[in-house]
């Protein structure tokens, strides 16, 4: 009898053990990447060494994942939840902010010449198409029309060669394909725009950089129907923060040099990466002469032009950079960037992108009175979207990498036949990176419209905010409430 109760108390534990099995299987399938039908390629990497020579970085191992998320290869752009409401909200308008595509590093490393900058996608019939398309265009008036300050920019970056801080061909190939997912929701769904365009339908800006504008270039190729360039004007976006009114601010220096000084405590609170930086100094940068690297971002920056091109990983006396030491500096970096956001970094956003918001509601304001204009695009980077962000107060998000987009839809609640122009029938929702961030917004008090699940597992959900609740926000009085302010002039002063 003893027996047989032991052997029953052995089947439990085996039957447990099997559900437990079960579940953890179910657990890691539902955690792979979204668009399981179309699923990466392995990464390959060689890392410099022989024994790794050719090393294969296969998809389900973490450390390839982390990778082929801060290159973004164009494969890895796909719809996620932009542009998917229940019918009775009416899409009028978007504004879209994104990074420019992979570029070069910033600053010389070493072997930078033998790093092949190209990209599959160089040869596609896509790629061509757009390369032929493009120079026929610049040969117009149109052209001449359409990007004016821009017009001494070349339009293409170079074929192969890795220049310091300029786009790659396969920067272009993400936001071909950046272009080409969006159209297909704001076009080809949703109906935003259409091949007859008129007079500021559409609304773009650039930095003054090569990368911006070529990232421009190739998203509005893909994204306008029938590449119709005629009533559309580059804007130059006033630097970094797109800002044109109510941008100089001198106690912006003060929060971005408290604001350094806390990113370095956080550092000193990770001896190891401070060490790693400084072994890994000698073997990336061009010369033994030039300034040490002591920033693990710059580092980490600097890695990501071997990585993302498939180049080996430097090598000096025998020492090689390794791709555990490579993932290492990315998971530093995500830690760092996803730290709870301090009073110095949220004031320096705050002053760094009121202008900007400023313009974002003018052109709300436009797609509401005039119905114009329907899209606003700018092309940026990644301090870009990391200020608005920061301003809006979302906590935790993933630091932007390569072609990043944060998008903000404005809608019309057409069920209401009441008052159908009321401010109260308008809201928007912010889309970053194809994950609605909306509910994170803390002003927004969120309307949930939809939850979106794999089995009985929420994945996610569909919310809405009021636009009268952004446009409160951006009182002065509130908006610099933290500053003891009511004006961005006071919040400015000294």
């Amino acid at each position: 009898m003893r027996w047989h109760k032991k052997f029953k108390v052995l089947r439990c534990y085996i039957l447990i053990l099997g559900w437990l099995g079960i579940l953890l299987l179910f657990l890691s399938y539902w955690r792979v990447e979204s668009d399981s039908a179309h699923p990466p390629p392995p990464l390959v990497v060689n890392t410099g060494m022989q024994p790794m020579s050719g090393q294969v970085l296969q998809q389900d191992k973490p450390r390839s994942k982390k990778l082929r998320h801060q290159c973004n290869p164009p494969d890895r752009i796909q719809r996620h939840q932009e542009g998917v409401l229940p019918s009775q909200y009416e899409l009028i308008g978007v504004l879209i902010a994104f990074r420019h595509g992979d570029r070069g590093p910033l600053l010389p490393v070493s072997n930078l010449s033998s790093i092949n900058c190209g990209h599959k996608s160089y040869g596609t019939p896509l790629y061509k198409k757009y390369v032929s398309d493009i120079l026929n265009t610049s040969k117009t008036n149109t052209y001449i029309n359409f990007v004016g300050p821009f017009m001494k920019y070349p339009l293409l970056p170079p074929p192969s060669k890795c220049n310091i801080g300029h786009l790659t061909p396969q920067g272009v190939a993400q936001h071909l394909q950046l272009g080409k997912v969006l159209k297909e929701v704001y076009s080809d769904e949703l109906n935003l725009i259409g091949i007859k365009q008129e007079l500021d339908d559409i609304v773009v800006y650039s930095t003054k950089y090569r990368r911006t504008f070529q990232s421009l270039l190739a998203f509005l190729y893909a994204f306008l129907p029938g590449f119709n360039i005629s009533k559309i004007r580059i804007r130059d976006g006033k630097g970094v923060s797109f800002c044109e009114n109510e941008c100089h601010c001198d106690k912006i220096d003060f929060y971005d040099q408290k604001y350094e000084q806390e990113r370095q405590d956080y550092r000193k609170s990770h001896p190891g990466v401070m060490d790693l930086v400084r072994r890994l100094s000698p073997l990336i940068k061009a010369s033994p002469t030039a300034d040490d690297i002591t920033n693990p971002r710059v580092m980490q920056d600097a890695l990501l032009s071997y990585v993302c091109h498939g180049a080996s990983l430097p090598c000096n006396e025998g020492k090689c950079v390794r791709v555990e030491e490579v993932t290492s500096l990315i998971s530093y970096a995500d830690w760092e960037g996803k730290q709870k956001r301090t009073s110095a970094q949220r004031k320096a956003a705050k002053l760094k992108s009121y202008g900007m918001l400023k313009n974002i509601m003018l052109s709300i304001d436009g797609m509401i009175g005039e119905g114009k204009p329907r899209v606003v695009v700018y092309s940026g980077h990644d301090k870009t979207l990391k200020y608005l962000l920061d301003s809006l107060s979302i906590p935790n998000y993933p630091l932007p990498h390569y072609a990043s987009r944060l998008i903000l839809e404005v809608y019309h609640n057409s069920t209401n036949l009441q008052d159908i122009h009321q401010r109260s029938n308008y809201f928007f929702r912010v889309v970053y990176n194809g994950k609605d961030i909306t509910k994170l917004i803390p002003f927004c008090g969120t309307i949930t419209l939809k939850q979106l699940k794999f089995g009985g597992v929420k994945r996610g959900s569909i919310n809405l905010c009021s636009l009268g609740n952004l446009e409160n926000y951006l009182k002065p009085q509130v908006y610099f409430k933290e500053f003891n302010a009511a004006s961005f002039k006071a919040a400015c002063r000294k």
